[in-house]
């Protein structure tokens, strides 16, 4: 009986789908060619405050990661009764030359008056995480609940306040600095999984891919920016940098009242064609209960989840300790350590626009196998990071220009991977639900934000090349580990509890219409 009712139901849809075929083809076109203009759009807009915030939340997050180094008095290194580090010490001077330390002959110098450890240099950029990762999730599903903007705009703007309080907090204790940077970055937390639901409002499915690949080239761009930044306003001060760049994030945030809207009808600028362009593809609101017992038995998700927790460890270790690793290692001068860290950022600003690029054309193929192809991408480019830091390994302090060309090209091939394969994924297999797992995600992935400074100050005691080349076997075996999982499990089907609107269809797995529909757990 159930295989009778089964057969008669699939002849039905088959008849159905059968005599719509030439409908679904004319409104297919329809839509391609009633696409409205791009420049001066609402959803252009968007995507434009999108980059300037990842640029401004990158900056307010890292400019500490440089300024450290001229805020704090420089400590004598002080040997574990070991002659074997002593002696490592004096060959990598006679070698290289002394670490720069900021004295009277050097072009930055460190002015400040702060007397903290080295093993307190290392723990306090890592503090701004504790409170990151508690808010992360929370902010995903309020997100997905209630809208993005009310979130976007303030994780701005208090974290600007927040941030420019930094200077009195730290001169009063390193207790204070503390507890400043751990409020900071709860207030930052509610930015990130806003900015992403935001893009299922304000993205097509056709667009998202390019969309999402420009607004997180502000990370990139931010990342270029604030070492050499933060290099310039210490000359003036330590105390300008947490000024400048608080000040001009208060701004833009306080601009953003008036540019960014959560919904579609909140718009007063939003014209009529590019409303109903947009509209044809939003995804139903998520206010029924969530369907927790589907997300957390979901393969594509966990794979999601454990792909960004391996590859944000690379990220974080490179954003947070670069600028140390070209003093200490390489043995650079102050005045060019600002400049030469931007270097894997430089790369990976380079890599957007070949996303930009790439992506926009060739996910709008017929019958391309998504899943297939970003798991190719993404494991293609992590091997190629994993070579690029063992060549890093394998070079000493008087190959600098090299160490600064594989440095590029680490950037080029983790924002590849990023950008270009995993990341967008989750959009595709639960749009619904994509601000609530990318704050899960983040949530989880941000842990080591905190416990990596820690670790890898137990392990660079002293700023050895050897001891740095221990931290880069780390960020191997991460990228690796990374690479395997998403190359075995990761996805861009639409999962069958992810609420996509049928119109939406189109470009997830494939644009054939015997394939769109096709959904997984």
């Amino acid at each position: 009986m159930a295989k009778t009712e089964l057969t008669t139901a699939t002849t039905a849809n088959s008849a159905t789908s059968t005599a719509n075929f030439d409908g679904i083809a004319e409104n297919t076109l329809a839509n391609e060619t009633s696409t409205p203009p791009l420049w001066g759009s609402a959803r252009l807009c968007y995507t434009i405050c999108a980059f300037l915030a990842m640029v401004i939340q990158l900056c307010l997050r890292n400019t500490l990661n440089f300024v450290i180094l001229c805020m704090v008095k420089h400590q004598p290194v002080i040997y574990d009764n070991s002659t074997t580090d002593a002696a490592d010490i004096a060959v990598a001077n006679s070698h290289c030359g002394p670490i720069d330390t900021g004295s009277a002959n050097s072009t930055i110098q460190r002015t400040g008056d702060l007397l903290w450890t080295r093993n307190q240099e290392f723990a306090v950029l890592g503090t701004f995480y504790y409170g990151y990762l508690v808010t992360l999730p929370i902010a995903g599903r309020l997100a997905d609940r209630f809208g993005g903007k009310l979130l976007f705009v303030h994780s701005i703007t208090a974290q600007a306040v927040v941030f420019m309080l930094i200077p009195f907090f730290a001169r009063q204790s390193y207790t204070g600095a503390v507890i400043v940077r751990i409020i900071q970055g709860l207030v930052a937390g509610c930015g990130n999984p806003a900015l992403y639901q935001l893009f299922s409002t304000w993205a097509h499915p056709t667009e998202r891919t390019a969309f999402l690949s420009f607004a997180y080239g502000g990370y990139s761009v931010g990342a270029l920016l604030v070492f050499p930044i933060s290099s310039f306003l210490c000359k003036l001060g330590w105390e300008t940098a947490f000024y400048v760049v608080g000040g001009v994030s208060l701004a833009f945030g306080i601009c953003c009242h008036w540019l960014v809207f959560s919904k579609l009808e909140d718009h007063p600028r939003l014209s009529k064609e590019e409303y109903e362009y947009l509209k044809s593809s939003q995804v139903k609101a998520a206010n029924s209960a969530v369907p927790w017992k589907a997300i957390f038995t979901s393969i594509p998700v966990y794979a999601f989840i454990f792909t960004h927790i391996f590859h944000t460890y690379g990220i974080m270790v490179f954003t947070l300790l670069i600028p140390r690793f070209f003093k200490e290692a390489m043995r650079l001068p102050l005045s060019q350590v600002g400049i030469l860290s931007s270097a894997p950022f430089f790369g990976a600003f380079i890599s957007k626009g070949l996303t930009i690029v790439s992506c926009s054309i060739i996910e709008k193929r017929e019958n391309l196998n998504l899943t297939r192809f970003r798991r190719i991408v993404y494991v293609v480019c992590n091997l190629s990071t994993v070579l690029f830091i063992f060549s890093i390994v394998l070079s000493d302090c008087q190959q600098r220009i090299l160490v600064v060309i594989f440095s590029m090209c680490i950037g080029m091939s983790t924002d590849l991977a990023f950008s270009g394969a995993y990341w967008p994924s989750l959009l595709f297999v639960a749009p619904t639900y994509a601000g609530l797992i990318s704050g899960i995600a983040n949530c989880l992935a941000t842990v080591s934000g905190f416990l990596a400074p820690l670790g890898i100050s137990g392990i660079v005691r002293h700023g050895t090349k050897l001891e740095w080349n221990t931290v880069m076997f780390t960020l191997m075996a991460s990228y690796s580990l990374g690479a395997a999982v998403y190359g075995l499990f990761g996805s861009s089907k639409l999962a069958n509890w992810g609420h996509l609107d049928k119109n939406q269809n189109n470009n997830q797995e494939s644009n054939n219409p015997t394939t769109t529909t096709t959904t997984e757990a």
